[in-house]
């Protein structure tokens, strides 16, 4: 909800931003053609400007996207947890938030590492973020072998809820984990990221706030 009205405060003020414009050209070409171009060229910065802002709102998948929770087998000796990381997870941290709903039993996991980044980037080839992503996906991989967790994965979805889809239709999962560096916690918090995971998923869901010295 919080990112819809979001959504539409954006929306109004582009396009106030975009009749002012227009009434400012108005004015200015009537004032000459120099004012006219300076007025234009300046009103259709500020026009990217807004527009890219509305872009860069977090959109979720919808609801209708939702993955099936089914878990794969009858086996309740296993409990079964999909992690996406946005950060390189320490065993500790995973051990906690694991056995908090594993009762003891034997554990199998999936890490889906966001690969973060604008489509700017990807056009221009710059591979840093999905650097970064390998990076989260190898470093939680290895914590979870620290603790004697099976535990395979790849890259994913920018978008955790949409990472965390693509990974349940893959890995159907009795616990979703949320991994996210404590900077970028408030940014989650703020796209409704962990809300929308509670309300999205039939499983439990557990965030992590990685630290790092």
């Amino acid at each position: 909800m919080k990112v819809l009205k979001q959504r539409e405060f954006m929306a109004i003020w582009l396009i106030v931003g975009i009749l002012g414009v227009l009434f400012v050209l108005f004015a200015a070409a009537s004032v000459g053609l120099w004012a006219w171009l300076l007025v234009g060229a300046v009103g259709l910065v500020v026009c990217a400007v807004l527009a890219l802002r509305v872009a860069k709102v977090h959109r979720h998948p919808v609801d209708r996207d939702e993955p099936v929770g089914v878990r794969p087998s009858a086996d309740d000796s296993v409990h079964r947890v999909l992690v996406i990381a946005d950060d390189s997870c320490t065993p500790e941290s995973l051990q906690a938030a694991i056995d908090e709903h594993a009762d003891g039993q034997a554990i199998e996991a999936f890490v889906v590492a966001p690969a973060l980044g604008s489509r700017l980037d990807r056009w221009t080839g710059d591979q840093q973020g999905y650097d970064e992503a390998t990076e989260h996906l190898d470093g939680t991989l290895r914590a979870l072998e620290g603790i004697g967790v099976q535990a395979r994965g790849r890259i994913g979805s920018k978008d955790p809820i949409q990472a965390a889809d693509d990974g349940l239709r893959e890995f159907p999962a009795d616990q979703l984990v949320l991994a996210v560096h404590a900077a970028e916690d408030q940014k989650w918090l703020e796209e409704d990221a962990v809300d929308a995971a509670r309300e999205r998923y039939h499983v439990p869901v557990t965030v992590i706030v990685v630290e790092h010295s």
